[in-house]
């Protein structure tokens, strides 16, 4: 009986401690349903959650909480086996659910609060698979991460920083940036890396920043060797734990504001370039305006540049026909976008300009062609040198014209006399004399054009040089007259001059002396058997003039104009029939010209002619 009465009392015992242990385990499960139900109702409990490992054991992340629970630091934890972090352990802990057949690797551990026989908390952990956790569990803790490695994989350097300068967090891109170690950046705060002589203080920044909630300022960042790095950093102000903390991010703009410094330098020498420039720079809209103008207007124009902008030329008063042609031209780079060159003459300060105005379009990022810039070149002188060239080549053409010619009837009359003589035995002595006469006349005429020619073509070559001198005039003259005395007696001519005095004068003595032996013989080649020729030399206030008067066969007033010009040159036969080119006269007026002297005529057809030229006082 008392057999029994054990049995049943051990069946009993069993019987509670069977329910006791069943009671034990759903207290568990039942608990750790309340961890997660505080998890996805209570934030603070998350206190509670320790992170997140793979499904081969390894620790990928620990909270904040952990080393209070472990008393180990966070450094320490990471890159480790969940067992070998938290229980010391070479192998997983018994009864671990982790499953190896999940399909997805992360999973959630916590901190399981359980009864000991001491009635007080363990720390056992449970590892329960992430396909279990609540939702929204899961969700908080991928946030975490995605913000984690959004934190560190930004292009800009980010800082966390409370409103002391503390620094409490920071990307690996700002330590780099700066050339510190996370170890060595960790220690500093931000005023070891921030140089405020360029800026605001730290405290006037943090007023700002909380007053406008965030600010964007340039400042230097001072790195490790002391070299300063120019930013520009944006500022936030954030809630951490329940605290107003600063988010900061950096951007490098070395390169920028260097860019910006030459874009700077570039503009200075272009629009120092510009506006030092003798060509008239300007820039349209496609309204015809002007947008710019450079300070040349004022000195080509004689319109201070302010006066153009915003204005057409219209507005500004140019002539209707060349505003007409401007646009015209403007409009046509507009469209085709190809650069063009025009040609046009203006009046301005009192002169006639020629210009030539290169139109050059101005692109945008676009392809658009908002402006045009337009460069007038006064080339005034230029175009004068290729008139004076065109002239030059015409005059040429004709000279060599003209030389030929004359050349060919000296020549022509030695070829055929000479021709004769050689084929004639029979010729008198009269007839020799004859012949004789013509070729000697002949040869004379040749000789006095070539000699022209030679004068003429080296003061054309710049070989004779202006080289003046003090002499007497009168001598001059008299020595000239005693040259052509064989001719004078030839034609039977009365020559008069008299001067009592010398009269001295300044010039090139070689050059007068060629004035007046042209002058001279051109009068006995016009005067008439037994004719006249006055030589006078009247004296004014500041020069001598010389003139030269014979009552030979005189010039009309049309052929007048043809003398002193290469061009319209003219020449006819004398009274004995002797012929000329007219280049003596042309001679006479260029040398006379280089003595600051004047040359004219004055005559009547038949009627005689009267040559003048003045010659400036010593």
């Amino acid at each position: 009986m008392k057999l029994d009465i054990n049995l049943k009392e051990e069946s009993k015992i069993r019987m509670l401690e069977d329910e006791i242990l069943e009671l034990k385990q759903r207290l568990e499960l039942a608990q750790a349903g309340s961890v997660k139900l505080s998890h996805s109702s209570d934030y603070k409990s998350f206190s509670e959650l320790f992170g997140v490992v793979d499904s081969d054991f390894n620790l990928l992340s620990v909270n904040n909480e952990s080393n209070h629970f472990i008393g180990k630091p966070q450094n320490k934890l990471k890159v480790q086996k969940c067992y070998s972090a938290f229980r010391d352990l070479n192998q997983p802990c018994d009864g671990c659910t982790i499953s190896t057949d999940n399909t997805n690797k992360l999973v959630w551990y916590f901190l399981q609060p359980q009864l000991s026989n001491k009635n007080r908390p363990c720390n056992r952990s449970i590892i329960t698979p992430a396909n279990l956790i609540e939702p929204f569990e899961l969700t908080l803790k991928e946030t975490d991460l995605f913000y984690e490695q959004l934190f560190e994989s930004t292009g800009d350097a980010l800082l966390i920083i409370d409103c002391k300068g503390r620094i409490l967090k920071f990307t690996k891109k700002l330590c780099e940036m700066l050339s510190y170690s996370e170890e060595e950046f960790s220690k500093l705060t931000i005023f070891d890396i921030d140089d405020p002589t360029n800026s605001l203080s730290f405290d006037e920044r943090a007023c700002q920043i909380k007053r406008d909630k965030g600010a964007i300022f340039e400042t230097d960042l001072i790195s490790k060797s002391g070299k300063l790095i120019p930013v520009e950093s944006s500022s936030s102000p954030i809630r951490y734990h329940s605290k107003t903390v600063f988010f900061v991010t950096f951007r490098n703009i070395e390169e920028r504001l260097n860019a910006q410094k030459e874009l700077l330098e570039s503009e200075i020498r272009f629009r120092t370039l510009v506006e030092n420039a003798n060509d008239l720079v300007m820039r349209f809209d496609r309204e015809h305006r002007h947008v710019f103008v450079n300070s040349a207007s004022q000195q080509v124009l004689g319109i201070p540049p302010q006066n153009f902008i915003g204005k057409t030329h219209q507005e500004m008063g140019f002539p209707d026909d060349l505003c007409l042609l401007w646009e015209e031209e403007m409009d046509k780079v507009f469209e085709s976008g190809i650069t063009d060159v025009i040609d046009f003459s203006i009046q301005a300060k009192g002169r006639d300009i020629d210009f030539e105005w290169q139109l050059i379009p101005e692109f945008d990022t676009e392809d658009e062609i908002p402006y045009l810039l337009a460069v007038a070149r006064d080339v005034s002188k230029r175009t004068m040198s290729e008139k004076a060239l065109e002239e030059a080549l015409k005059t040429k053409d004709k000279f060599f014209s003209i030389i030929a010619h004359d050349l060919r009837n000296p020549f022509g009359s030695l070829r055929t006399l000479s021709e004769y003589l050689q084929n004639s035995e029979d010729l008198t002595k009269e007839e020799i004399q004859e012949f004789a006469e013509i070729i000697h006349a002949s040869a004379c005429q040749g000789y006095d054009l070539l000699e022209n020619l030679l004068e003429w073509s080296r003061s054309q070559r710049g070989s004779i040089k202006w080289q003046p001198q003090e002499f007497d005039l009168v001598e001059l003259i008299d020595s000239n007259i005693k040259l052509i005395q064989a001719n004078i007696h030839k034609k039977q001519i009365h020559l008069n001059f008299q001067a009592e005095t010398s009269q001295y004068v300044f010039a090139d003595k070689y050059m007068i002396d060629t004035v007046i032996r042209n002058l001279l013989a051109n009068a006995v080649k016009f005067t008439y058997m037994n004719g006249n020729i006055d030589v006078f030399l009247i004296e004014k206030e500041k020069h001598y003039c010389v003139s030269i008067k014979d009552d030979g066969k005189g010039i009309s007033k049309n052929n007048q104009k043809k003398l002193f010009h290469l061009d319209n040159q003219y020449s006819s036969l004398g009274t004995a029939m002797e012929t000329g080119t007219g280049l003596g006269l042309i001679l006479c007026k260029e040398f006379i010209d280089i003595n600051n002297g004047e040359i004219w005529v004055e005559s009547e057809g038949g009627k005689g002619s009267c040559f003048s030229f003045t010659v400036p006082k010593k």
